[in-house]
């Protein structure tokens, strides 16, 4: 059985399994691949009819700190992405950290590429600028080439992509200079709020056909969900998506865009949260695979 997305022709699916935090295997986020397998992410996507390949990418504790070995991890991704793609396997990459989507972007190597980014935050922080030290709160400004420009370089086939091709989903957990860069910016956002609902389905419908994506990485933050659904990490936010909010998202964005690849990061089951968060992810994967199965 082969998949077909746009003019690209895929063989089967290959799952990019990235279990760090910062480079360490395992640890806090870095969980979250390993039990997204352990509860039956493989089984439900074999149910498709769709093969299936694994790769695991190999640990980094030879590489200098959280920075250097979290970059091998990148640059380990982008290698992965890119074999996937020449080998005709759709990419869906399971990570611990968001900037895994910054090795999507190397492997992929399409200069017209789209995201996606489902998640609380905006993860558009730089080293000058933040507080926390935070490196995962840098994704999206290292996919622009605001941040960390040297390693950036290393990183097989990057080249940065312009904001005007990002839309978020469910933003939210924003300091006020925070909130400001990204409003200041050309990317374009459905916020998510506490005090009010929000039809999330309709502001990414309206903000989908303003930026005019095509080829498009699917990127989800399981903290996009609402802290009603259970606490999906350290950083998790009320005023997020219900799973039926995310379904319908990710319906229209298939009826819209060309997915090229997806990634799902930031997931601690550890927090004791794990079945509903978990299961969240897991249809949204299932979801996306199901979209580019061949009729």
């Amino acid at each position: 059985m082969s998949v077909q997305v746009g003019p690209t022709r895929y063989s089967s699916v290959r799952l990019i399994i990235a279990p760090f935090h910062a480079g360490i295997f395992n640890h806090r986020v870095g969980a979250g691949p390993g039990h997204l397998l352990s509860s039956g992410l493989i089984q439900r996507l074999q149910s498709l009819n769709i093969q299936i390949d694994t790769e695991e990418i190999a640990l980094v504790y030879d590489f200098e700190g959280d920075i250097g070995r979290s970059f091998e991890v990148i640059r380990r991704i982008a290698q992965a992405v890119r074999q996937a793609v020449e080998q005709c396997a759709f990419p869906v990459i399971l990570a611990g950290n968001c900037n895994a989507s910054v090795g999507v972007a190397g492997g992929l190597q399409k200069t017209d590429l789209g995201f996606v980014w489902f998640d609380a935050h905006s993860d558009l922080d730089t080293p000058d600028e933040t507080v926390s030290g935070y490196l995962d709160g840098m994704g999206v400004s290292m996919l622009a080439g605001m941040s960390w420009k040297a390693f950036l370089e290393t990183i097989p086939g990057f080249q940065p992509i312009n904001l005007e091709r990002v839309v978020y989903c469910g933003v939210r957990d924003l300091s006020d200079a925070q909130r400001s860069r990204l409003q200041e910016s050309p990317a374009r956002a459905v916020y998510g709020k506490q005090d009010a609902t929000v039809d999330f389905a309709k502001g990414l419908d309206k903000e989908l056909k303003a930026a005019d994506l095509r080829s498009t990485v699917i990127h989800l933050d399981v903290d996009c969900l609402d802290t009603a659904l259970g606490k999906a990490n350290e950083y998790a936010a009320p005023g997020g998506l219900s799973s039926d909010d995310l379904s319908r998202c990710l319906e229209l964005l298939l009826n819209t865009v060309t997915p090229v690849a997806m990634t799902v990061a930031s997931y601690n089951p550890k927090l004791g949260d794990g079945v509903t968060i978990a299961e969240a992810a897991i249809d949204a994967i299932c979801k996306v695979v199901a979209s580019i199965k061949q009729t």
